[in-house]
């Protein structure tokens, strides 16, 4: 019996579908391309899902607990996030572990998962 995807259970249906996705595209890149792909896809999908995760923690806090400055602390956390991502991604980079096309498609891995849903979505409803 599957469940519905509803506004209830979007957020673990995102993150599952990219972990899921994220393990067939390592896997892929192991297999078909070399080491170098498949860790690049790995670390993008890992940065992204982090990212990801980070962001909604943030905009929870924001709507949930109301700081005294939402829009200071939402400023802070973001460009936390940024700096953070930046340095990680420039770590990445000029290691020369990783494959770059890999990486990027690691990185899209929670982008392809949304608009995957977003078409399940539509189809189902009709629309």
């Amino acid at each position: 019996m599957t469940t519905a995807i509803d506004e209830d259970n979007l957020f673990a249906a995102i993150i599952k579908g990219s972990l899921a996705l994220l393990g067939v595209l390592s896997a892929a890149g192991f297999i078909i391309f070399s080491a170098k792909a498949g860790l690049g896809v790995l670390a993008g999908g890992i940065i992204a899902i982090v990212n990801f995760f980070w962001l909604r923690n943030v905009l929870q806090r924001i709507l949930g607990l109301m700081p005294a400055k939402p829009g200071l602390y939402a400023q802070l956390r973001f460009m936390a996030r940024i700096a953070v991502t930046g340095l990680v991604l420039y770590i990445i980079i000029t290691s020369g572990w990783f494959s770059l096309a890999g990486l990027l498609v690691g990185l899209s891995v929670i982008v392809i998962n949304i608009i995957a849903l977003s078409i399940y979505g539509a189809l189902r409803t009709g629309g």
